[in-house]
């Protein structure tokens, strides 16, 4: 099986066989705009478009090549939420700034495939709606009140029984899913570039091995240093996430990177891919970790993995993950896994994204916590209108301060303890056989 780690062969194979090549040269020599913007992942990316359509001038420097990073390595469910339920959201940001964020990501996937259509992106996109499998009583009950939230605000969602679970999901293991409309799945990889080939046909400016190496002021405005070159901004937009450095004083010291692991498997049957998971849906359960199921437009199984949090040369468990995909569709045979990818995710200690205003003209967007192919998408539509000024109404996150995490030289023993936590608490919710699942 191919490892996919950052320091040895880069990007995803499937992903790179069927994403559409972009390449830029690297900056050389000094070029003047109206916002640098660091970083060539989703969040940047959305952030040069959502300038050009505004008409401001913008730049895009990449250390290595688009989509390299957390863009590249994503799972790829393009999903309408944060972390936590509504009642969370509302109670961290108040009814007003609550209400704005549930109204906003909700149209998160929306705002994705609309792009898609628009700039004609070649991304294996399938706005295919979404599965959340309960995996207890009690989150059968959580997907049912969330089901009723959604409903009351217009989406069709739908609670499923089991037939209609064995139905949409070709398996007997789940007695009730939540069907979600809004989202949809994608190759991450291939849309990263889309948006890169979208912003550069709107007269963006990307450079790719071009990584900033110093920020400082410039009369009225900033100069981003490069090896080789230096772009002179009004305005300035931190979109790194997870794969930041010190380029700006604290702001590393505010995420927490997590490994992140996924296994590709090698095509499946054209009989055997049609009775798993039949309508295109990815599937998430509701246990704590890593359980996520989608059947790519190859015939491929796609799977998130629970593997160690820090450090790139740890294993995931493979071993596990295979027993799970066996259990919800126990007809699949042997599994031939071809490809592991890991990656880095930021996540900030309350798992939502921040928007940082680093200074006059400097903007930071950090901590996208696994939700960052429509959350990061969006991103770059508000951290443009912060730069065009628009009224505080508008937005659909606050502006926090920057403040370092105060345990974070603590963070693998908290982290790894919590996780273990979770394996043991998951462990014994599937042992009380709801799902008729052995203990994974």
């Amino acid at each position: 099986m191919t490892r996919v780690l950052e320091d040895l062969t880069g990007l995803p194979p499937t992903y790179l066989r069927a994403a559409p090549d972009f390449h830029t040269q690297p900056l050389d020599g000094t070029i003047a705009a109206d916002v640098a913007v660091v970083g060539g992942g989703y969040t940047g990316l959305s952030t040069a478009l959502h300038l050009r359509h505004a008409s401001l001038s913008v730049a895009v420097l990449e250390a290595r090549i688009v989509g390299w990073g957390g863009s590249g390595r994503a799972f790829g469910q393009v999903v309408p939420y944060v972390k936590h339920d509504h009642e969370h959201v509302l109670r961290t940001f108040g009814a007003e700034y609550g209400e704005r964020l549930i109204d906003g990501l909700g149209s998160g996937p929306d705002l994705v495939f609309d792009l898609i259509a628009r700039y004609a992106m070649f991304c294996e996109a399938q706005k295919t709606g979404l599965i959340f499998a309960a995996h207890t009583l009690a989150a059968a009950r959580d997907l049912e009140g969330k089901a009723r939230f959604l409903q009351a605000r217009g989406v069709r969602a739908e609670m499923l029984d089991a037939a209609g679970t064995e139905r949409a999901t070709g398996s007997r293991y789940y007695k009730t899913i939540l069907v979600e409309p809004r989202g949809g799945t994608l190759n991450p990889l291939a849309y990263a570039r889309g948006l890169a080939r979208a912003a550069a046909s709107e007269g963006a400016l990307i450079f790719e091995g071009s990584r900033a190496t110093a920020i400082r002021r410039h009369g009225n405005g900033w100069l981003v240093e490069t090896a080789s070159g230096q772009v002179q901004a009004k305005c300035v937009v931190l979109a790194t996430d997870a794969y930041k450095d010190d380029l700006w004083p604290g702001l590393r010291q505010t995420i927490i990177p997590l490994r992140g692991y996924q296994i590709v498997s090698e095509p499946l049957s054209d009989n055997l891919a049609r009775t798993i998971l039949p309508g295109g849906h990815p599937l998430t359960d509701t246990r704590r970790l890593f359980s996520g199921i989608r059947k790519r437009m190859d015939g491929r199984l796609h799977v998130s993995i629970d593997g160690p949090a820090f450090g790139i040369n740890g294993h995931p468990s493979v071993i596990k993950a295979t027993q799970r995909v066996r259990d919800v569709f126990p007809h699949i045979g042997e599994l031939k896994w071809q490809e592991e990818v890991s990656g880095w995710v930021g996540m900030t200690v309350d798992q939502y994204p921040h928007v940082h205003r680093l200074d006059d003209g400097v903007f930071a967007a950090v901590g996208l916590s696994g939700r960052g192919i429509a959350f990061g998408t969006l991103l770059g539509r508000e951290v443009t209108k912060r730069i065009l000024g628009k009224p505080e109404h508008e937005m659909m996150l606050p502006l926090t301060p920057l403040r370092r995490i105060a345990v974070r030289p603590m963070a693998r023993p908290l982290v790894g303890a919590l996780l273990n936590w979770y394996r043991l608490r998951d462990r014994a919710d599937l042992a009380r056989g709801y799902i008729g699942a052995r203990p994974a």
